[in-house]
């Protein structure tokens, strides 16, 4: 036994079992760390909620109030960065970065960070981003397709994807009805299809001839031979038909789209035979079965198998006639020589030593008779101090023909002299206008008055010329080769026959010196200040016309009674071009219940004209005149003469309506306008006095 085993126990006195000492170390209890004692269980519990305790109040004192909007509501919202608590509708949050997660079903998932500062109470705002519509267009493949004018493409085509809204879809294919469709795009990643059919614009039409073969020509090009089926667009198509040995046939054909058309059989006739004709001497006249064909040398079909009688002539020649008869195809020449014929005329002059002109040649005295070829003679007498005689006169073969003339002293003549009209050099007509006395402007009662309308006395002393059409763009490009009236609503207004348009002022006066310098006239305007104005007193140039005459032989023809609208006193409209039902597509007021046929201008005189042969002194295009412009004329005692208008100013009168007009106010004829720059409404006619 060790030594610190302890001693064993004393012996009992008892009898009974006996007990025996075991071997005891002492050692480690299973349930404790050696050395110490655990603590109870409500111990770290009342620690642990302690701890909570604490941890809560940091974060609450540290935390700052945040708000987080995310429009619409999304279906789910996550935060990481950071322990977030919420409280009514607010985030408790410690200052730092954030990420912030949200989903909604049709959007776009929103993924974003923000930062919490310190201060005591932020807010944040974030939009879910709404995802796009998958649009499908069927349509025919090769279409075109656009949305909202922009090109996407030709079908088949990708699904397109589109914000919500609406849109225009257009699909174009060629030889096909285009197709305009408004389409509703849902988005919210909705798949929608646009299902599109496209009509044809063209129809399967048929050719057939008499005999078959022959070449089908369309708009010039080759299309096969007969019978030939050719798939033509909608609208109106010319044809041909040509075969060797019949004559060539032109035709028409109306297309309707998908409407199958077949064409009669045309029967083409044999070709026609070729006859040149020529005659000694030239320039004779051709006819054909007494229908004119043209004059010699002359080239011409004429039909086979028949016979024809061509007959050749010529003033002062005799007639030649001929039977002739041609082959299909047959070519020939036919030559004829005139005899020559002659008449005889007796001149009779006054005074009776007055000298006999003939073509230009001198024959002797004014009393005498003459053999001469059956032509068109040139007949002059001349005599000084007197007014020469002239005349063209045809000699007859076998009628004797007289001719008396009596010649006017210079004084006799001026007087007869002055014409009822005058051309140009350019060929334009100008015609005469009396003077006369008259009151311009218009009543304050009048409807559709203008201010500038006031009335005035005025007085013209001297007769003078008048265009009787407004000048053409061919007459203005003579002058100004570059010039263009141009076009609007796609309607032109730059045909030859059209009134000039889109000239200011300073260009019509510019051609107005043009035509003086032609003609050896005095310029009716001059350059001062770099600008061109009327000359003072006016000259016997080739100038517009003043204000006062425009308005004497517009509103009172003859020297009538004053008209108040270019066709007389009342509405409707009548007999001129003026904004009708035919300009609907290119102006915003019309006459609805007119129609003259013309939406812009029209050819000049393409209406009947006024009493004294003036064309459109109403309507058409209004017109640039002379004067410069003041909205109150000068007045003064008495009625003004000759008035030119002012000396100077920024601008100058424009008289008359015009195809762009349709109110009471413009239709008028004391309606005054004016202006300082071209107009595609605004022309010119030109005026001039006789003498200076």
């Amino acid at each position: 036994m060790s030594a610190a085993q302890p001693p064993p126990p004393p012996q009992s006195t008892r009898r009974g079992p006996t007990i025996r000492p075991i071997d005891f170390k002492p050692g480690r209890s299973p349930a404790s760390p050696a050395g110490r004692r655990l603590p109870r269980l409500g111990t770290v519990l009342v620690l642990l909620l302690l701890a909570a305790l604490a941890a809560a109040a940091g974060f609450v004192f540290t935390a700052r109030s945040v708000l987080l909007e995310v429009a619409p509501p999304p279906d789910r919202l996550a935060l990481a960065g950071g322990f977030a608590f919420e409280l009514g509708g607010r985030y408790l949050l410690r200052p730092g970065i954030y990420a912030l997660s949200a989903d909604r079903e049709g959007f776009r998932p929103l993924r974003a960070s923000f930062e919490v500062g310190r201060g005591a109470h932020q807010a944040f705002r974030f939009e879910l981003e709404r995802l796009p519509g998958l649009l499908t267009v069927a349509a025919p493949e090769g279409a075109e397709v656009s949305v909202d004018g922009e090109s996407v493409g030709r079908t088949p085509l990708a699904a397109l994807e589109l914000a919500p809204g609406v849109y225009e879809v257009r699909v174009r294919a060629p030889r096909h009805r285009e197709v305009v469709r408004r389409v509703q795009v849902e988005g919210a990643g909705k798949a929608q299809t646009l299902v599109v059919e496209l009509e044809p614009l063209w129809a399967p039409v048929t050719f057939r001839s008499e005999p078959a073969g022959a070449t089908l020509r369309i708009g010039g090009d080759g299309a096969g031979r007969t019978p030939a089926t050719v798939e033509l667009l909608e609208g109106v198509h010319d044809f041909e038909l040509v075969l060797a040995g019949r004559k060539p046939y032109r035709g028409r054909v109306e297309v309707r789209a998908g409407q199958p058309l077949a064409v009669p059989p045309v029967v083409l006739a044999p070709a026609a035979g070729n006859l040149v004709v020529v005659s000694e001497p030239a320039d004779a006249t051709v006819t054909v079965g007494g229908t004119y064909r043209g004059v010699t040398p002359l080239d011409m079909r004429l039909e086979p198998g028949r016979a024809h009688e061509v007959r050749v002539s010529k003033a002062g020649y005799g007639t030649a006639s001929r039977q002739v008869e041609l082959r299909p195809d047959e070519a020939r020449e036919l030559s004829v020589e005139l005899d020559a014929l002659e008449g005889e005329v007796e001149v009779v002059g006054w005074p009776p030593d007055a000298d006999l002109f003939v073509d230009g040649e001198a024959r002797g005295k004014a009393r005498q008779t003459l053999r001469l070829a059956a032509v068109p003679h040139d007949i002059e007498i001349r005599k000084s101090g007197h007014a020469p005689f002239r005349t063209t006169l045809t000699p007859m073969p076998g009628v004797p023909q007289s001719l008396e003339a009596r010649l006017e002293t210079l004084e006799q003549a001026a007087v007869a002299a002055t014409p009822r009209a005058l051309r140009t050099s350019e060929g334009q007509e100008l015609l005469r206008v009396e003077p006369g006395r008259f009151v311009m402007g218009a009543s304050r009662r009048e409807p559709g008055r203008r201010a500038n309308e006031v009335l005035r006395e005025v007085e013209l002393t001297r007769a003078y010329y008048l265009g009787a059409r407004e000048v053409t763009n061919a007459e203005l490009r003579r002058f100004e080769a570059g010039h263009l009236s141009g076009q609007i609503g796609g309607r032109t207004l730059d045909l030859d026959d059209q009134p000039v348009v889109t000239v200011t002022w300073e260009d019509a006066a510019a051609y107005c010196n043009w035509l003086s310098a032609k003609e050896g006239l005095p310029p009716a305007y001059a350059v001062r200040d770099g600008k061109l104005t009327g000359v003072d007193p006016l000259s016997a140039g080739y100038r517009l016309p003043t204000e006062a005459e425009w308005a004497w032989a517009a509103r009172f023809p003859g020297g009538q009674a004053a008209l108040k609208y270019p066709w007389g006193e009342t509405l409707p409209a009548a007999g001129g071009n003026y904004a009708d039902a035919a300009a609907r597509d290119v102006l915003p007021s019309v006459l609805a219940d007119y129609d003259d046929r013309f939406a812009v201008t029209a050819p000049v005189a393409s209406f009947a004209p006024d009493g004294q042969g003036f064309y459109d002194l109403g309507g058409n295009v209004a017109e640039w005149v002379h004067d410069v412009y003041d909205i109150r004329p000068p007045g003064g005692e008495g009625p003004a003469r000759d008035p030119t208008g002012p000396p100077e100013g920024e601008f100058h009168v424009i008289r008359g309506a015009s195809w762009m007009h349709s109110t009471v106010t413009e239709l008028r004829l004391t309606f005054r306008d004016y202006g300082d720059k071209a107009r595609p409404d605004v022309g010119f006619r030109i005026a001039r006095y006789l003498e200076e």
